[in-house]
């Protein structure tokens, strides 16, 4: 037996309650044009609900995501390009920057 659907009516005593719950601080004027906005989108998600969704298949995202991957190899840079790289440093330690502990 189908039940029948109330619509949800946003007053600005519900969104005060509600504000009040999630301990926001709004003002009267706030209360007013978030109380439009959320019947609007309460409005919206009703329509949402009236479509046939029938054989649609729930989906996370609208593609495959694939991340390319590569081998995890070493490398080293060239020993003319180590040198320039490591010129700019205040300091090296065994042909590589030094850099203060990070605790």
């Amino acid at each position: 037996m189908p039940t029948a659907k109330t619509k949800i009516q946003i007053t600005p005593e519900l969104t005060r309650k509600v504000a009040h719950l999630a301990r926001l601080s709004l003002t009267d004027e706030e209360i007013h044009r978030f109380s439009k906005q959320l019947d609007t989108v309460l409005a919206y998600v009703e329509r949402l609900q009236e479509l046939d969704v029938t054989g649609v298949e729930p989906l996370g995202r609208p593609f495959d995501l694939a991340t390319p991957m590569r081998e995890d190899e070493a490398k080293t840079p060239e020993s003319e390009n180590l040198e320039s790289l490591l010129s700019t440093a205040s300091e090296t330690v065994q042909n590589g920057f030094k850099v203060p502990p990070v605790l």
